[in-house]
């Protein structure tokens, strides 16, 4: 952070559906260059790791393994690099799948965030597929992401070493849609920053419509910045 102020970005990948190992190396690759740029924080759109129209390869054990295994890498790969990635996969938890973002700096994993609101309407069948993030703070033990156990929930502020006056949080697409979206408590819980991951299906006039929904959420929160 520089005279109060900290240079953020989104980037969207050339996914290739279901192609782990080929989305991988392009998130890394627009990791790089968001750090030559000077960019602090970056975020990625939701599922970029797997692509988000999987449909039912999401129920699949060996995609999830892999996406998991993506992010892990993904935070090796990264460890010299002084950008904070928010990165979507999706991730098997006991008997549930989630929607997940993950907070990537430093080589490590920070937390993970899952999707809470799922979209089960007109082009979207998500609930197919994953299931709502629990209402309670949970910690995923040491050895799934890394040596360390990490954080998984929906109310999780994140702070950046390289800048310890910065706290941010992160919700994920249609949590932004709802009447009371999960930055609404962030923000009054100190979030600087809202990193909201977005994909969907193709339908025209999404992109303007999503646009004003992160602009009225930011002025009603105020001291937040939405980044989408």
């Amino acid at each position: 952070m520089m005279h109060g102020f900290l240079r953020v970005a989104t980037a969207t990948p050339d996914c290739t559906v279901g192609d782990c190992g080929a989305n991988t190396a392009e998130i890394l690759s627009l990791i790089r260059s968001a750090a030559a740029r000077g960019v602090s924080l970056v975020t990625f759109p939701e599922l970029c790791v797997t692509g988000y129209t999987c449909g039912d390869l999401f129920s699949q054990d060996l995609l999830c393994r892999v996406a998991l295994a993506a992010v892990r890498l993904i935070a090796d790969k990264t460890r010299d690099i002084p950008v904070t990635s928010v990165v979507g996969f999706p991730y098997s938890r006991g008997s549930a799948r989630y929607n997940c973002a993950a907070v990537i700096s430093d080589g490590k994993i920070h937390g993970i965030v899952p999707k809470t609101h799922i979209p089960n309407y007109g082009e979207f069948y998500e609930l197919r597929h994953f299931t709502p993030g629990p209402a309670e703070a949970e910690t995923i033990p040491a050895g799934v992401f890394g040596p360390e156990p990490v954080p998984f929930g929906t109310d999780i502020l994140f702070t950046d070493g390289r800048n310890p006056d910065l706290a941010f949080a992160v919700e994920i697409c249609e949590d932004l849609w709802v009447s009371e979206p999960p930055s609404s408590r962030h923000a009054r819980a100190g979030a600087l920053i809202m990193a909201n991951l977005s994909a969907s299906d193709e339908v025209i006039g999404k992109a303007e419509y999503r646009r004003s929904l992160v602009s009225g959420q930011s002025g009603r929160t105020d001291r937040n910045c939405h980044f989408d």
